[in-house]
């Protein structure tokens, strides 16, 4: 009831943003989503999605979105994978080939061919899945699909002590280097978690771009090592996936920020 309740308040003040924006910045933006798995039963509805994509918004590659200008009306979005899991490969990357789609997979490298072995909820349904092996990664890498970290172990980065953060960072991008044959560029944080000291070891470790959840646009000050991400699902429907894509669950973010100033006023 609690989540119901979050997630109508949400999508309440999405579609007031949207609103806003209509009326007082009508320029287009910069945006990125990320999914996790896709089921079988999600394939006619991530089809719809991307259908959506390709008529009213400009789909660039991930290593592309800094650097992409902005032309015409439409919002430039970029489209990525967290943990890689092989549901991908069945069930999305078919539809992203047939609209001619870029995406970018953000590899966990430590779980490739097994089931995920970072701590999940029981219910999670992502329990189930099978992490991408290297001939997969492979085979996306060579047809045009970006292979990014997701470290090793996919553990709270904010949570580990500093040279198992290094070994995190550093490793997943050598392994990945070693198995497409070429630099890897990015890497998302797993579970969102990062801070100054996950920023400067991804620096250090050679990333040029770092991807975070936190749903935020791209704009002039939008830092290469903190791009917020929009997380969408093969299950929301078409107007809440519009308002994603538009950029207006931004705005939820302000709420979080709200939240956060009414609690430390009630706790003095």
């Amino acid at each position: 009831m609690l989540r119901y309740l979050k997630e109508t308040l949400n999508l309440i003040i999405a579609m007031v943003y949207f609103a806003y924006l209509k009326v007082s910045d009508k320029t287009p933006h910069r945006l990125v989503i990320y999914y996790h798995n896709l089921n079988a039963a999600d394939i006619e509805s991530f089809r719809r999605q991307m259908e959506c994509l390709v008529r009213n918004f400009t789909v660039v590659k991930p290593s592309e979105i800094m650097v992409t200008d902005v032309v015409g009306s439409k919002n430039v979005v970029a489209i990525t994978f967290d943990d890689a899991f092989a549901s991908v490969i069945e069930n999305a990357v078919p539809i992203l080939r047939k609209y001619e789609l870029p995406a970018g997979i953000f590899v966990p490298v430590g779980n490739l061919g097994q089931k995920p072995r970072w701590e999940m909820p029981d219910n999670c349904s992502d329990k189930n899945e099978f992490v991408m092996n290297k001939d997969q990664i492979v085979q996306l890498d060579r047809d045009g699909f970006e292979i990014f970290s997701h470290t090793v172990s996919h553990l709270v980065l904010t949570k580990i002590d500093d040279s198992r953060l290094e070994a995190e960072l550093v490793e997943s991008k050598q392994t990945l280097e070693e198995i497409v044959g070429h630099e890897v560029i990015g890497i998302s944080y797993p579970h969102g978690a990062y801070d100054d000291r996950a920023y400067k070891a991804a620096n250090r470790a050679g990333y040029k771009l770092g991807f975070t959840i936190e749903p935020r646009m791209i704009d002039s000050t939008t830092d290469n090592l903190m791009i917020g991400r929009f997380s969408v699902s093969p299950r929301d429907n078409m107007t809440k996936f519009k308002l994603k894509v538009s950029g207006t669950y931004q705005a939820v973010r302000f709420l979080r920020v709200l939240k956060t100033l009414v609690v430390r006023f009630v706790g003095r």
